[in-house]
């Protein structure tokens, strides 16, 4: 850590201006921070690099606001940890990834894993993420050294097992290295070598010996390519998981890299039912090298009983343990932050109470990233609560948010109310805004689910509550997209009664495609504030579809060949809740979007 470039920049970030007149001294804690202000002296005592940066931020906050305050805090994890996802298609540029890597410092993140998988690099392997917004190596140099100097450890997360689709789109891998779509060709020596390439040109740009090798949800390894090469013999997926994780391991031993895992394999295939994170899972038996992290992420459960005995368990792997959360962030249009704070609290008091010292927050990005990373904000700030406080409250959310970040966190609850609107959230996920967006006009597969909400009053009132949120100068621009978001479900709404009914006309749907495009500009404005341009296509796409959709709406009404096709039963298939949870392909067609 360069202390003085560290402070320095903290300052510039949360824009505090001149305060060359305070008087600072600094002095070391034995754990957690300590912050007394009194006018212009200031007095910070801490114990980590990451601890001075929290207490030095909270400090900025109070001069900000100008105001006197003495404050303790003891901290209840050896490391707090946040992951980002660069590889749903939005890729943080570099300068928007170094404010965020300054801001999660400032909240006293120790780590941060940049989640790759074909986002980075190889030397001399061209299709290796290609038109797909990969960093170079001195990108990734750039961003190592600037978050070393802040004080926290910057770690490539890839994937040397599964989830590797988006490599295998190029024939060149795919002829090689792949069984499946997905997964890698256990055993074989063009796969070793592949992954030795990987972990050389992941690591190669960063200052730590540190890498997450993901390994997590490799269901179908052996039964693709590798199946019908070995017909003759009996596929064991436990023996090939056991046989390339072993490959993996030792690679990682040959270049002095210290590796973690997400461990869900370890439990599927332990587990007497195949069941992920089976507690009756028998997971003494795998011998796993204690210098591996293994890494426990689960993001959906309310209840800490749920995380207990799960947790315990993993102690009979290793005492090398991690625990991840999420923050809810995927496959979404806002973030579910009602689930976010109860999931949250419930697995970190588990992870407390068992003695895991590691945790991280998850920010993943699922079906193309449609939630902005600004709206992560409050998501980092509640996770990183549980590290200096044992019980944060409301009160101590709310003023923190403002105090760490400059945000309002009444505002930003707001945001939930896209997708939530009872009283008391209930523990399924439902996603009523992206299915409304995306609903079609005239082969509305969910329009039976909405009839049980009045949501055009209801978005309509919601947009005019986040008219009236007073934003940072950092989520000025989200916060408009949202308003701007909320006000079309309330128009879509309309518009698919109004076409059920017959009574659409030109005008409503061209009203309606003009606040559609409306919707699509400040998108489009959102994405390249914070992305790169590799993956706007996508969203593009899907914009752009449903404005051609109105078009054809409008041309059948002339012709009066119009015809609405409305379910006569609720959406039978991926009903999670009352609405239902789908990905972008599930809900605007029941054909295929690619054959």
């Amino acid at each position: 850590m360069d202390k003085n470039f560290a402070l320095q920049e903290l300052n510039k970030f949360r824009k505090t201006g001149d305060i060359s007149d305070y008087h600072f001294s600094f002095d070391k804690k034995d754990s957690g921070y300590s912050v007394e202000k009194v006018d212009k002296d200031v007095k910070i005592a801490s114990h980590t690099d990451a601890d001075l940066m929290r207490a030095y931020n909270y400090t900025l906050g109070l001069i900000n606001q100008q105001k006197d305050q003495t404050v303790s805090c003891r901290a209840n994890f050896d490391q707090v940890i946040a992951m980002i996802d660069l590889a749903r298609n939005a890729v943080l540029s570099v300068k928007t990834l170094k404010s965020e890597i300054c801001r999660l410092a400032g909240l006293g993140y120790s780590e941060i894993w940049l989640y790759l998988e074909d986002e980075f690099e190889i030397p001399g392997e061209s299709y290796f993420g290609m038109s797909r917004g990969r960093y170079s190596q001195d990108q990734l140099h750039e961003l190592a050294v600037y978050s070393d100097k802040l004080g926290v450890d910057l770690v490539p997360a890839i994937q040397t097992l599964g989830h590797l689709k988006n490599v295998f789109k190029w024939q060149h891998f795919n002829n090689t290295v792949a069984d499946t779509d997905n997964n890698l060709y256990p055993g074989k020596k063009e796969v070793a070598d592949f992954v030795e390439k990987e972990l050389k040109a992941a690591t190669a740009p960063f200052l730590t010996n540190k890498i997450h090798i993901g390994m997590d949800e490799a269901y179908s390894i052996g039964l693709g390519k590798y199946y019908f090469d070995h017909q003759n013999e009996r596929i064991d997926q436990e023996k090939l998981i056991k046989m390339h994780a072993q490959m993996v391991f030792n690679l990682c031993k040959k270049l002095h890299l210290k590796p973690m895992m997400w461990s869900d394999m370890w439990f599927e295939i332990g587990s007497p039912t195949n069941m992920m994170y089976d507690p009756q899972a028998k997971v003494d038996q795998f011998k796993v090298d204690p210098e591996i992290g293994q890494v426990y992420w689960d993001y959906y459960s309310t209840d800490k009983n749920h995380y207990l005995p799960v947790m315990k368990k993993h102690f009979e792997l290793t005492d090398n343990v991690y625990f991840a959360g999420g923050i809810w962030t995927w496959g979404r249009l806002a973030p579910n932050q009602s689930k976010m704070k109860a999931s949250i609290k419930a697995g970190l008091q588990a992870a407390k109470s068992v003695g895991i010292k590691k945790i991280a927050a998850t920010a993943w990005r699922d079906d193309s990233a449609e939630t902005p990373f600004a709206a992560s904000y409050l998501g980092w700030q509640i996770f990183s609560e549980y590290q200096y406080l044992d019980e944060p409250t409301e009160a101590d959310f709310e003023q923190d948010f403002r105090m760490l970040q400059n945000e309002d966190y009444q505002s930003y609850l707001l945001l939930d109310n896209f997708d939530n609107f009872r009283a008391i959230p209930n523990e399924k996920d439902m996603i009523p805004s992206k299915l409304l967006l995306y609903e079609d006009l005239i082969q509305p597969r969910f329009y039976q689910n909405f009839k049980k909400v009045q949501l055009h009053d209801y978005y309509h009132e919601l947009a005019e509550s986040l008219s009236d949120v007073i934003p940072s100068e950092s989520s000025a621009l989200m916060f408009d997209y949202y308003i701007k978001l909320a006000a079309v479900l309330s128009e879509k709404v309309e518009l698919l009664n109004n076409l059920a009914s017959k009574k659409a006309d030109q005008s409503q749907l061209e009203d309606y495609k003009t606040s559609l495009q409306e919707l699509a500009k400040i998108r489009r404005m959102l994405w390249f504030r914070e992305n790169k341009a590799s993956g706007s296509e996508i969203m593009d796409i899907r914009f752009g579809g449903m404005v051609e959709r109105i078009k054809t709406v409008e041309y059948l009404l002339e012709d009066s060949q119009y015809h609405m096709e409305i379910p006569e039963l609720e959406m039978d298939k991926h009903i999670d809740d009352d609405f239902g949870n789908a990905r972008y392909f599930e809900i605007v067609s029941p054909s295929d979007i690619s054959w």
